[in-house]
This record gives C-alpha cells, structure tokens and sequence, in this order.
C-alpha cells in the first residue's frame, strides 16, 4: 500500500464506524478526545484502571476541559462500554476500564493498523 491508498483506507473506516450500529466502534471514533481517553483507559486496562484525575493529566488540555472528560465517562459508563470500580488502596478513587466490547474494538483497530503500516511503501 502506498500513504494515498491508506489515507483512503483510513478514512472509509473512520467514515463507516461512525455510521455503524456498532456502539463500541462509534464512541471509540465520535471525537479526537472520545480516542484519547479510550486509549488512556485502554493502556491502564491492565493494571488496575486508571482514575478520572490520572485521565485529566495525561490527556492535553486542547483536547477537552475536565468537565468534557467527565462528560465523556459518564456517557462511556451510560453506554455499557466504560466500568468504573473502587480502587483497591484508595476506597474514594474509581478507576476506569474499557468492556470487553471496547476493548475488542480498540484490539482490532491495533491490528488493522499494524498490517497496514507494515505494508507501507513511501
């Protein structure tokens, strides 16, 4: 694949994940902040979640305000797509975890992406 044919690529998947009926797939794509925070969480799934003041330090402030963050989890935790459990040191710190859905979506995209990347030809 040449950088045209995945730009082209790319943008097809973005386009139709928006309009899919996949919840997973169009929280994950509906904003540059919706993809930050997905991959923040996604990143601490692993090790015991991650907590909304952590989220607010690592993700740039351009990207959305805390309250936008806020907002952002609580629409992840309306959807069913975001947990949010009782820290095991700190009993008034929740931290955050992708379902198993959105953490499928965010694996597959990994995926994708490393064939496509690996095939590049500039």
């Amino acid at each position: 694949m040449n950088a045209e044919e995945i730009i082209n690529f790319n943008k097809k998947a973005l386009y139709s994940s928006l309009t899919s009926k996949d919840t997973s797939s169009r929280f994950f794509n509906k904003s540059i902040l919706h993809y930050a925070a997905t991959m923040e969480i996604f990143s601490f799934n692993k090790n015991g979640g991650v907590s909304y003041e952590k989220l607010c330090l690592n993700i740039p402030k351009n990207l959305g305000s805390r309250s936008s963050i806020q907002n952002l989890l609580n629409e992840g935790l309306d959807k069913k797509l975001l947990i949010k459990i009782e820290s095991d040191k700190d009993k008034r710190i929740k931290n955050y975890f992708l379902t198993d859905d959105l953490y499928n979506v965010v694996c597959n995209w990994i995926k994708e992406q490393s064939k496509i990347y690996s095939s590049l030809k500039i």
